[in-house]
């Protein structure tokens, strides 16, 4: 049977124009035009529960882009609010094994990361990790993400052997799928080199830095993230911080930025 598709343009139009609203909230967010992007996305999380109801994926994304822009300007607590709310809908909605739901719940252990809740967020984690990998596989990004993350959760609770062990597993995967250079790649790298730090091994620390500076970390970050990175503290009393400092500014200022 065939169908005129201008019956279905009234329909669609309407969506369109909320998914765009929505996007450009997210676009204001990542500029960290925060106020802007903030009243912008609540206006639009009102309009997708009116229009769309408040299990549709639009509205479910535009709220999502709303916890985000919260949690970017340090409301851990409200970000986490949100986020439980839409991980209660996506699990009875789409299943507790969908991506959607479980890249929910890696946002939910981030912010209970920065609420300092630990052990919940660590158990959250796991819990996540070990979906990501039956479902998703080891290699899916999400699953990279997830690790990442506990990592992450890891070091804060000085768990440091095991932070850097996941944190080289998704290191080993960068370098064969990302590649040496790739700012990702680096990053891990210098995850490790902060792990190195907080242990007390500036020699490591300083060495694990550099090769992340010399590849690839500063075409997506600064030095200002590295001279301020309270991770890095045992590192600020030796004189070879401030020539690591400079080179990292002096390769940054070279090196060709991502769109």
């Amino acid at each position: 049977m065939e169908t005129d598709d201008r019956f279905f343009l009234p329909r669609l139009q309407p969506l369109i124009t909320l998914r765009v609203v929505g996007d450009l909230g997210a676009d204001l967010e990542l500029q960290s035009r925060y106020a802007e992007a903030e009243k912008l996305l609540r206006d639009a999380v009102g309009v997708d529960r009116r229009v769309l109801g408040p299990e549709h994926q639009v509205t479910l994304a535009t709220t999502n882009n709303l916890a985000a822009c919260i949690y970017s300007q340090g409301r851990y607590a409200e970000a986490e609010k949100l986020l439980r709310q839409m991980l209660e809908t996506e699990r009875r909605v789409l299943g507790p094994n969908h991506i959607t739901t479980l890249s929910l719940m890696d946002n939910l252990a981030l912010a209970l990361r920065q609420e300092n809740r630990y052990p919940e967020a660590e158990a959250l984690e796991r819990e996540t990790l070990d979906a990501d990998r039956r479902v998703l596989g080891p290699e899916h990004p999400l699953t990279l993400l997830a690790t990442e993350t506990l990592a992450l959760i890891l070091k804060r609770e000085g768990n440091y052997a095991e932070a850097e062990k996941l944190i080289r597993q998704v290191l080993d995967v960068q370098r064969r799928v990302l590649g040496p250079s790739h700012w990702q790649t680096a990053e891990s790298i210098y995850n490790i080199g902060c792990i190195a730090a907080m242990q007390g091994n500036r020699n490591k620390a300083l060495l694990l830095v550099r090769d992340a500076v010399d590849h690839g970390f500063m075409s997506h970050y600064d030095a200002t993230v590295i001279e301020q990175d309270t991770d890095l503290t045992l590192l600020h009393g030796d004189p070879r911080f401030p020539a690591l400092l400079a080179h990292a500014r002096q390769v940054a200022a070279a090196a060709p930025k991502p769109n």
